[in-house]
């Protein structure tokens, strides 16, 4: 079954935005190695990084190995997000999900981002890849620490006003399939984002590959 086909019955459909929509995931690993170079540590391989990147995000800086006693975990958080946000923008989307997105706007469906990622970054990347048009509401966190961002879901739900039943959220990560079941919505995974298919299929059935 498609994507389009699993989202038919849906009237929100909230989307994640990095390693869903943006294909930032070699940008990510990129922009951590060489963090870790400046604290000998050791680099990432893609393969590495799926299997180990996580929320909340101080247990994959904690699996990373830094030492939070020479630099804090939330300086570090302010590193990786400032230099990451100096390349993000020559990242491009999933050429697949492009055509999903203009598809559910013709149909009048609401359409939703909830991000881990800070809301004024989160806004910029939006705007820089030309998207604004398409979303109803576009939410992320108020900090760079990669928190939780079942509160902003709750809230995101309360402003939509549309039903549980009707509503999906979208991911590439286990901690968006905990959002969507804290939500009391439905879920679908992407396997080309941040954490590996093989991880996702520990926790979840809906699972859809690039196509």
């Amino acid at each position: 079954m498609t994507m389009l086909e699993k989202l038919s019955s849906k009237k929100h459909i909230i989307w994640d935005w990095n390693g869903t929509i943006l294909n930032d995931v070699g940008h990510a690993i990129e922009t951590m190695n060489g963090l870790l170079a400046k604290f000998d540590l050791d680099p990432l391989d893609k393969s590495r990084y799926q299997k180990i990147f996580t929320f909340p995000i101080r247990h994959y800086y904690d699996e990373l190995g830094f030492d939070y006693s020479v630099r804090s975990f939330e300086d570090l958080c302010h590193d990786f997000v400032d230099s990451f946000m100096e390349g993000v923008f020559d990242c491009e989307l999933f050429d697949h999900v492009t055509p999903i997105l203009n598809e559910i706007k013709k149909q009048n469906k609401t359409q939703s981002v909830l991000s881990a990622s800070d809301q004024d970054n989160l806004d910029k990347m939006i705007g820089h890849f030309k998207l604004g048009h398409l979303f109803d509401n576009v939410f992320g966190i108020e900090d760079k620490y990669g928190r939780s961002k079942s509160y902003r879901g709750k809230q995101l739900i309360e402003k939509s006003q549309i039903s549980l039943a009707d509503t999906v959220l979208i991911g590439d990560t286990i901690h968006d399939l905990e959002v969507g079941q804290e939500l009391g919505v439905e879920v679908i995974l992407v396997s080309h984002g941040h954490q590996s298919r093989s991880i996702l299929e520990k926790s979840h059935d809906s699972i859809v590959d690039p196509s």
